[in-house]
């Protein structure tokens, strides 16, 4: 179960140790900063990619640091994390699971699809971990967990955290062993979709007349999802035409001609109704 934490760097939620996963994109020095704050200029971690389909990238991929110190460096994946989509948290049990957990690490940067047998996913990223977690089995979440007994990130609900039910059998999953198909990822969009209700709800709460206004808003994102909207940003302008004009607004024939349009991009879409409105 999913559930809201204050940030791990100020209170831990786990007694193991902390790791973090970091991107290079968030933050083009990370790796100077890695070595230059490190304790001693020591660090211990993993370029993720290394070693994978994707090692040509790993200056610019994921990084596994053991982070578990009250230290600079600490205090900069806090801020990083904190300012950006750049990564997550996870606890270790034991120094001696180190180097099975960038092994672990590395099983989840590939999955399945219909279209093809190596996907690369950005597991990691904070955005969407909690609709992921919230669309697998028990089974496969504890899989999904593999050496680390819990994780934590920030999204837009705050920092989150979840963490395993049984003990770690011991198992390391080969490169590509988790599913996502077509479902599952309309599953995980939805889930995305309540994430997103839950803070635009707080944000838009004193001109929502409706009740319970979360579902309210989760209605009227589904109704942008099925528009072909895809962007937090974008969600956020349907909702307030929503507010504006009325739920019905997207059904008149002047909005429908725009909808249907192929040529147009959604945020051109957005700005074609918007101006219907004005």
């Amino acid at each position: 179960m999913e559930k809201p934490i204050q940030s791990p760097f100020e209170q831990a939620p786990n007694p193991h140790l902390r790791c973090v996963i970091l991107e290079a994109t968030a933050d083009p020095d990370l790796h100077r900063w890695l070595y230059q704050l490190a304790p001693d200029g020591i660090p211990q971690w993993a370029p993720l990619f290394l070693d994978t389909p994707y090692h040509s990238l790993a200056d610019q991929g994921p990084a596994l640091v053991m982070s578990n110190t009250s230290d600079q460096w600490s205090d900069y994946a806090n801020a990083l994390l904190s300012q950006s989509d750049a990564g997550c948290i996870l606890y270790l049990e034991s120094a001696q699971h180190w180097q099975a957990a960038i092994e672990h690490c590395q099983s989840l940067l590939s999955v399945r699809t219909e279209e093809r047998p190596d996907q690369l996913m950005r597991f990691f990223e904070p955005r969407w971990l909690e609709p992921l977690l919230m669309a697998l089995s028990e089974g496969e979440k504890q899989a999904f967990l593999g050496p680390f007994s819990g994780l934590a990130w920030r999204n837009e609900l705050g920092w989150r955290y979840t963490e395993r039910n049984q003990p770690w059998d011991g198992t390391v999953q080969e490169p590509g062993w988790l599913w996502l198909g077509q479902q599952r990822r309309q599953e995980m969009e939805k889930a995305r979709l309540r994430l997103l209700a839950a803070e635009m709800t707080e944000g838009y709460r004193s001109v929502i007349d409706s009740s319970p206004a979360e579902e309210f808003v989760f209605t009227q994102l589904s109704n942008a999802y099925a528009a072909g909207v895809t962007q937090k940003a974008q969600y956020e302008r349907w909702l307030r035409l929503t507010l504006s004009q009325g739920t019905q607004f997207w059904q008149s024939k002047p909005v429908n001609s725009i909808l249907a349009r192929q040529d147009l991009a959604i945020s051109t879409k957005l700005d074609e109704l918007e101006s219907l409105s004005s």
